[in-house]
């Protein structure tokens, strides 16, 4: 079972994200993990399969154990923790952050608009996922 990682879930970005997939019925198929900056070992939301403990956003190690990284934390987290991670880490790094928008090995969601250049990208072994709008002042 893929392992997704949640980083800044509790931020506006991260929240109304929560919301939806709530709404959609969309938090099975997987395992999520819940990350945090500062809140380490409290309880997680409750998705389905009962809250269970925070984990360390910034443990690298904990983190590369994830098939897919979703964050919503911001920019200063991903400037913190991205390269560090992908130096070992092969997995699918969604990030709501401007930070990685221009970088070559990143593509901007804006699905359904460019549908066709993300799913072009996914073929060609694409990892990075940028969203096109953010607020990057995220906090979880």
């Amino acid at each position: 079972m893929l392992k997704v990682g949640f980083v800044g879930w509790r931020g506006m970005v991260g929240s109304v994200l929560m919301e939806r997939m709530r709404a959609e019925n969309d938090w099975k198929g997987f395992e999520p993990i819940f990350f945090t900056t500062s809140q380490v070992g409290q309880a997680g939301p409750d998705v389905g399969a009962g809250a269970k403990p925070l984990s360390d956003a910034m443990n690298i190690d904990k983190l590369a154990e994830m098939d897919i990284i979703l964050s919503c934390q911001g920019g200063s987290y991903t400037t913190a923790v991205y390269e560090k991670l992908r130096a070992r880490w092969d997995g699918y790094w969604i990030d709501a952050a401007s930070t990685l928008r221009m970088a070559d090995d990143s593509i901007i969601v804006l699905d359904p608009v460019n549908r066709n250049v993300i799913d072009k990208g996914l073929e060609n072994g694409i990892k990075n996922y940028i969203g096109g709008n953010c607020n990057s002042n995220q906090s979880s």
